[in-house]
């Protein structure tokens, strides 16, 4: 099998979604000797922050002159997005050259489009000499595909919340356990704004690890989008207040590469690249009048996030949700109802199924309408702030479909 055609090539790689389990993944990678281990590697997972926590990283080490291989998970726009380096996709003709190379070897070990993703983000960076390369962990941690890395230089868990449940656990306590599996034998890790008792888990995981434990310090939020971390002011480009603790674990995480000595941190150059660092969907303004605002928030700990940032704009607001199948939609949306005017859910061309829009609708009071344009018309007419949220495949739907 050869592709000539990137499109050809994407749809049969994002088609193939079945698994043969973590451990067959990571055999086949033991088999290779790990294609990822001359990186200087950082995993970073947790239920929210991780997209925002890799951007400010790779910005900020972009900023001090250095080059940043990134695999990030779900794409936004194309697929070509989750592998980047300096923040630029992957390029067709790469993406091509690889998978050709080695889409019999594909085939042949039944391997899914994460696994295929990894492997050819491996080799991409190989030859693309990058200094440093941030992964994102899917989903959990313990069995995700990113999770075949041996020697991290570093470990993030930037928070906790309720997320995946179905297969992470019922309870935070489970959750963390799993999100601990990317915790390595002599490694270190860092943790983000946990709960004591969240915490208390990482410690207890990293002592079995002989792992180092990090905790990110507290910041002194000021106005608007500024924020002081270890006596140094810094200024974002997003207004979102979640993301003063994305940049200040991003922080944490610069500062023990310095103390390594694997970089030199340098506060001023930093501080230019995080006025600057922009994470598509994460409280992202694509229109000023009326105001349009998209998020992907979508679980009870995102909305509340959204929710305490949106409590800062004073204008009428209305909101438009969708997502996939399997959350506590009930919850998120009474929270965001209480924050809002009004809510109206639609629908979306998926990869996966969607939520019961029609059963949330009638237990809630809910306005529905399921054609995207005109639901979104509908807001537009009636309000001066419009948020559209719920999870990232309707985000990059919403992009596609919808004329603002």
């Amino acid at each position: 099998m050869r592709f000539t055609d990137i499109d050809d090539a994407l749809v049969w790689i994002t088609q193939r979604r079945k698994a043969h389990g973590f451990e067959h993944f990571l055999h086949i990678v033991d088999d290779l000797g790990h294609p990822e281990k001359d990186f200087k590697l950082i995993h970073v997972g947790g239920t929210n922050g991780k997209g925002s926590c890799v951007t400010y990283i790779r910005d900020g080490l972009v900023a001090l002159g250095y080059k940043v291989g990134t695999l990030q998970s779900p794409h936004y726009q194309t697929h070509l997005d989750r592998i980047r380096i300096n923040g630029v996709n992957i390029d067709e003709k790469s993406f091509l050259d690889i998978l050709n190379d080695k889409v019999d070897f594909f085939i042949e070990n039944g391997l899914n489009m994460f696994e295929m993703d990894y492997l050819i983000m491996c080799e991409y960076f190989k030859r693309e000499k990058v200094d440093f390369v941030i992964t994102e962990v899917g989903m959990g941690g313990r069995l995700d595909s990113t999770n075949v890395v041996r020697n991290p230089l570093l470990s993030i868990i930037v928070t906790i919340g309720h997320d995946h449940m179905e297969v992470l656990g019922d309870t935070l306590a489970d959750i963390t356990y799993e999100k601990c599996g990317i915790i390595k034998d002599g490694s270190a890790v860092l943790v983000g704004y946990l709960d004591e008792e969240l915490k208390d888990i990482v410690k207890e995981t990293a002592r079995a690890h002989e792992a180092r434990y990090i905790e990110t310090l507290p910041y002194i939020d000021l106005l608007d989008r500024s924020f002081i971390y270890r006596d140094h002011i810094y200024d974002l480009y997003s207004y979102a207040g979640y993301q003063k603790h994305n940049a200040s674990v991003a922080l944490e995480a610069l500062y023990y590469l310095d103390e390594i000595k694997a970089i030199r941190m340098d506060e001023a150059r930093v501080y230019e690249a995080f006025k600057k660092t922009v994470w598509k969907g994460r409280f992202e303004i694509i229109k000023e009048e009326p105001l349009v605002i998209i998020d992907g928030a979508h679980n009870i700990e995102g909305i509340k996030a959204l929710v305490a940032s949106l409590d800062d704009i004073d204008l009428s607001k209305g909101v438009l949700f969708s997502a996939i199948e399997g959350k506590e939609y009930d919850k998120m949306l009474r929270l965001i109802k209480e924050h809002c005017a009004e809510v109206v859910l639609t629908e979306f061309p998926s990869p996966k199924g969607l939520m019961d829009i029609e059963k949330e609708s009638m237990e809630l009071d809910i306005k529905m309408i399921r054609d995207m344009q005109e639901a979104y018309d509908y807001l537009y007419n009636r309000y001066s702030c419009i948020v559209v949220c719920g999870s990232l495949y309707f985000l990059s739907a919403f992009n596609e479909v919808v004329s603002i």
